[in-house]
């Protein structure tokens, strides 16, 4: 009897030695074969090396560990591609766990979908006092469809929950110099131009934080308005994937408005909402937005926090 697909986990570790037991041992304990798991310790200055080393000692199943400069998580990403053995990758943050039997349930799916090259798992939220069981939106056969379904958040995405195969690295790979939002463009790169299939069970548990890189103010700003380019230029996407080009524009402004206006920059409002209405008017004149420019024109609320 054949093996199924060959599955490499790759854990980026950087200054998480308080939880990163957790994450190896839901990887280690799979239970499926092939697989392997390689840790990045991505120039930890907590405890890292240490646990890591307890752990190499303590657990009967191997895992590999790789040591590099701190480089951050698109090249933590790319280093773990060129350390994987398998063809299937999956990249978890080491705060985050994996279910029981995901390798397996991942394996069914690519059995039966053999042509797709990203699968797209379901997960659980973990906020602390509750978990929420998310299914992952259902995929089409167009792949314009997913395309614009990603860049619109209609069908999102989650490391930890998803599987990617090593095909979809020929033509990008991740960005170093996105230190924020780094996955956007290669999920946007794979779903244009790849398959895709849904594993609707959860995958792994996604453990949820106040203080999440995705709620950092500074981070997305460095990034701003350059991520588009970064989506589009030179990613090796199909000509028609250009006319979505304004409407992301849009959702982009607009992401970065309701961020400026939850941290109180109704400077940064203004400037957002003028350029999702110069992208997009049908976007920007939705009332949630509206209401936020509005607001931010308000006396006492014309200067930066």
């Amino acid at each position: 009897m054949s093996e199924g697909p060959g599955f490499s986990i790759v854990i980026p570790a950087y200054n998480y030695a308080r939880v990163i037991e957790r994450a190896l041992v839901s990887a280690l304990r799979q239970d499926y074969t092939p697989f392997e798991v390689v840790v990045i310790n991505d120039g930890s200055t907590d405890d890292t090396e240490a646990v890591l080393a307890d752990l190499a000692a303590r657990r009967p199943e191997p895992f590999r560990v790789v040591h590099q400069d701190n480089a951050g998580l698109a090249a933590v990403r790319n280093r773990g591609l060129r350390e994987a053995r398998h063809d299937w990758l999956l990249f978890l943050d080491a705060d985050d766990e994996l279910c029981p039997g995901a390798l397996a349930r991942l394996a069914a799916t690519i059995e039966a979908h053999p042509r797709a090259r990203l699968i797209v798992g379901g997960h659980e939220a973990d906020h602390g006092t509750r978990r929420d069981r998310i299914a992952p939106a259902p995929v089409s056969d167009d792949p314009r469809v997913n395309f614009r379904a990603y860049l619109d958040k209609t069908l999102t995405i989650s490391n930890g929950a998803c599987a990617m195969h090593r095909d979809l690295f020929a033509h990008t790979a991740y960005d170093p110099a996105l230190r924020h939002t780094e996955d956007l463009p290669v999920f946007a790169h794979a779903l244009a131009l790849y398959p895709a299939a849904v594993s609707a069970a959860p995958v792994a548990v996604i453990h949820k934080h106040a203080d999440s890189m995705r709620h950092d103010l500074d981070a997305a700003l460095a990034v701003g308005m350059d991520l588009e380019a970064r989506i589009f230029d030179d990613n090796g996407l199909p000509d028609w994937a250009q006319g979505e080009r304004r409407r992301y524009r849009a959702r982009r402004a607009l992401s970065l408005l309701k961020l400026a206006d939850r941290h109180g920059r109704p400077d940064l409002v203004r400037r957002f909402f003028r350029i999702a209405l110069g992208a997009d008017w049908r976007q920007a004149l939705h009332l949630r937005y509206l209401r936020r420019y509005v607001a931010s024109l308000r006396p006492g609320k014309r200067g930066g926090a």
